[in-house]
């Protein structure tokens, strides 16, 4: 297993790529081609291509495969229209993370996570599921949007410094929960659907206690990152080390540089989400009409290394059609959407029909999620709830799954199983 290090070494400097080589060119070409159905003219850049030919080895049918997945995740999403998912007030507040911008050395951009300042088991209890990832998706869009408007201009591929900031951090029973749960999920789900957009992740203010989280999290890490991560203890000299990879004037002073917003804060605050307070018991999810108590839902068991299949046929309309899924499970379970506009699908296997949304795993949280997703028309919809991984455990997982039209009344659907 591969260690981060724990004290800081001299940092190299960011590797822009200035070339390709055939090897890039021909599995960016083979990955075009083979992907053509599914790749927007948004997303479709050599440089965006390029990421999943590096993060899979070059191996091109293993990079396409993972490919379509993420153009599926993508459409499902509507990610190429990221500009226009509202963002969410309580992340706004209080999730410690921003994009701060050109490093300045480089292709890079500066992202900073004040991580050791989150209200772990707060965002849990009052943020939904689905506002979550698809919170972090917007983030990971508008760095991928700036990246991709450096690598227009300057011919080269662009990538993030990542500095992670544990000051604060403090260790507790729950820690290792949220780590190695939800935590660990969101980063998964990161790492699976943007490939290679990280240069260096460095981690400062490390507390004493980082071995154990390490431990907890390192497996889950793709190989090729666990080798960018720099750990910094406290007491080390880490902000000259980040001088190495941003210049004074981009990084903000309180971690070493000389940058500061409109009002002189030295975490450039304007910029940055640095919260000061633990969110308010007021804000935690309760249950209501859309998001309803966990006993209102149906509860379906999964056996452990199986799935269940819910079919639903939505009859013939005009009008533009959404599904709304509320789910919860308090453990990770795998979740996939299949489609078809063929009425006898309702006997058909998955492999049959249109993968329509992938089959992601989502973690446990303890609120009632909402999810409301524009689907493709009338015809045949599976929902399938995995427990693939468990080798004993049964999970239950609750949900209730309608179709409404634009207005939010319900069209005519209905479960056949």
């Amino acid at each position: 297993m591969t260690k981060p290090t724990l004290e800081p070494k001299a940092i190299p400097a960011a590797n822009n790529n200035d070339e390709m080589n055939d090897e890039d060119r021909e599995c960016i070409e083979f990955l075009r081609e083979h992907s053509s159905d599914l790749l927007s003219s948004y997303y479709d850049t050599d440089f965006n291509l390029l990421r999943w030919a590096q993060g899979y080895s070059h191996n091109k049918d293993e990079a396409l495969e993972h490919l379509r997945r993420h153009l599926k995740f993508r459409r499902y999403y509507d990610l190429d229209n990221h500009h226009q998912i509202k963002e969410h007030e309580i992340l706004k507040k209080y999730f410690p993370i921003g994009l701060v911008g050109e490093t300045g050395r480089g292709n890079t951009l500066l992202v900073i996570e004040s991580a050791g300042k989150i209200d772990l088991m707060g965002i849990l209890r009052a943020v939904q599921l689905s506002d979550f990832l698809i919170q972090r998706a917007r983030f990971q869009e508008q760095m991928l949007a700036q990246m991709n408007s450096i690598e227009a201009k300057t011919g080269k591929q662009a990538s993030v410094i990542y500095i992670l900031d544990l000051e604060g951090l403090k260790f507790d029973p729950s820690l290792l929960q949220v780590v190695t749960g939800p935590y660990r999920i969101l980063w998964a789900s990161v790492y699976m659907n943007y490939p290679e957009w990280i240069d260096q992740f460095v981690m400062v203010n490390v507390p004493s206690f980082i071995s154990i989280v390490w431990k907890a999290i390192v497996p889950f890490l793709p190989e090729r990152t666990r080798g960018k991560v720099k750990i910094c203890t406290a007491g080390s000299d880490w902000k000259a080390q980040l001088l190495q990879l941003s210049r004074p004037e981009n990084l903000p002073a309180h971690w070493g540089g000389t940058k500061v917003d409109s009002t002189g804060d030295p975490m450039c605050r304007e910029i940055l989400n640095i919260p000061s307070d633990p969110i308010p018991h007021s804000l935690y999810w309760v249950p209501d009409h859309e998001s309803p108590a966990i006993k209102d839902l149906t509860a379906l068991t999964v056996p452990a290394r199986q799935g269940k299949v819910l079919t639903f046929v939505v009859k013939s309309t005009d009008e533009k059609i959404f599904f709304i899924l509320n789910r919860f499970c308090d453990r990770t379970f795998g979740q996939g959407v299949w489609y078809s506009t063929n009425p006898a699908a309702v006997d058909w296997e998955l492999d049959e029909m249109e993968e329509w949304c992938p089959d992601f795993d989502y973690p446990g949280m303890p609120t009632v999620d909402w999810l409301r997703i524009r689907v493709p028309g009338p015809g045949v919809y599976k929902l399938k709830f995995g427990n693939e991984q468990a080798w004993i455990r049964s999970l239950t997982v609750y949900y209730r799954m309608r179709f409404v039209n634009e207005t939010g009344k319900c069209v005519d659907f209905e479960q056949i199983y």
